[in-house]
């Protein structure tokens, strides 16, 4: 079996090192030769190379949303593209992407659509407390603007919008699932979210799911999706709306790395390649620190690895900046409470008091 991988980044990356002891064979394509997933697959192609990269394939797959169209179209015209191009396309236009959701009756918070910046800071406004997000590109917080109490302190770039009303949530949450080519479907457990500046901080399992799978598992019947998808949630007074989906394996899901009995990159490949997907059983508590624009030193090294229960993922991305994701840390506990501490304790050994020197712009 030969599953391609467009793009090769860290979560192409960590799909070949789960994918790879159940004899499968990795091929990676993206713009150069250099990103971490194409240094360890087993053959790695440029963007110019799509025909022989899809050809060499029996199933192709992404890790990303944003990437070369070339080798999606042409997977997708022969028949191996998991999942499909549906779930791309709402993506590179949020107001599809909410649009969809309302229309197929799933929870949403209120939210307009806005053809340029004029209509995008009126709209915000008269929302009072709103997210301004730009339709096309960002993530992460990129192209994410802030009214409060009516007041919008940026000036916003020309271009289409989606003007989401604020939800004062009690908090944000994940679930990782997935869905097989015969519309079996599997649950990894909910999971909380704790963001800092529109990134992902930390995550941590389990949770209540306060009816959130079976919102997923109606989304995942509508795109009639193949492989793992990860969805977003605000969590108000026992309620879940969802604030968006990604198709592909998440940051949120990392935590099942470590104290489940599948990861969400073994899933991921057991349902593009038509396996049989895992029941995946949570042993103990999991979550996970993210690392953000910093260097894992010799001395960075030895802190998290003298901590219980924790396992280090360095992505081994070219070059150290500010909001770039550069690693992450596994944490595992008898209790959920515990694993929180676990996690507070080394971010504090890690970032210090000064998220802003690593998260802000």
């Amino acid at each position: 079996m030969k599953l391609g991988i467009i793009g090769s980044g860290q979560l192409g990356l960590m799909m070949i090192l789960e994918g790879k002891k159940l004899g499968i064979e990795f091929l990676v394509i993206d713009s150069t030769k250099e990103g971490p997933a194409s240094r360890i697959a087993d053959k790695a192609f440029v963007n110019d190379e799509f025909r022989e990269f899809v050809d060499s394939c029996d199933f192709v797959t992404y890790e990303f949303e944003h990437v070369d169209e070339r080798p999606l179209n042409y997977a997708m015209e022969q028949g191996k593209l998991r999942p499909g191009m549906l779930p791309v396309e709402l993506k590179r236009d949020r107001s599809k992407e909410k649009l969809f959701l309302r229309e197929n009756g799933l929870p949403v918070g209120d939210f307009e659509i806005a053809d340029n910046a004029r209509d995008a800071a009126r709209i915000g406004r008269d929302f009072g407390d709103a997210v301004i997000k730009l339709a096309h590109g960002g993530y992460d917080g990129k192209g994410q603007y802030i009214v409060k109490e009516r007041t919008l302190e940026e000036e916003l770039p020309e271009g289409k919008y989606v003007v989401e009303k604020f939800v004062r949530f009690d908090m944000e949450a994940s679930v990782i699932a997935a869905r097989d080519p015969a519309g079996k479907i599997a649950f990894f457990q909910p999971s909380l979210n704790v963001n800092y500046r529109g990134m992902l901080y930390y995550n941590a399992a389990p949770i209540e799911d306060c009816g959130m799978k079976e919102i997923v598992k109606a989304l995942m019947e509508k795109l009639s999706y193949v492989g793992v998808i990860g969805v977003e949630f605000f969590l108000k007074d026992g309620k879940a709306y969802i604030n968006e989906f990604a198709p592909r394996v998440h940051n949120s899901g990392h935590h099942t790395l470590m104290g489940s009995s599948v990861s969400q990159f073994e899933q991921h490949v057991r349902a593009v390649c038509g396996f049989p997907l895992a029941d995946p059983q949570l042993y103990r508590s999991s979550g996970i620190l993210n690392l953000v624009g910093l260097s894992l030193t010799d001395e960075l090294r030895a802190k998290i690895l003298a901590r219980p229960e924790t396992q280090v993922y360095w992505y081994g991305k070219d070059g150290i900046r500010k909001r770039r994701k550069v690693g992450h840390v596994n944490f595992s506990a008898q209790s959920y409470s515990d694993l929180l501490e676990r996690i507070k304790t080394l971010s504090s050994l890690v970032y210090g008091e000064d998220l802003d020197q690593y998260f802000g712009y």
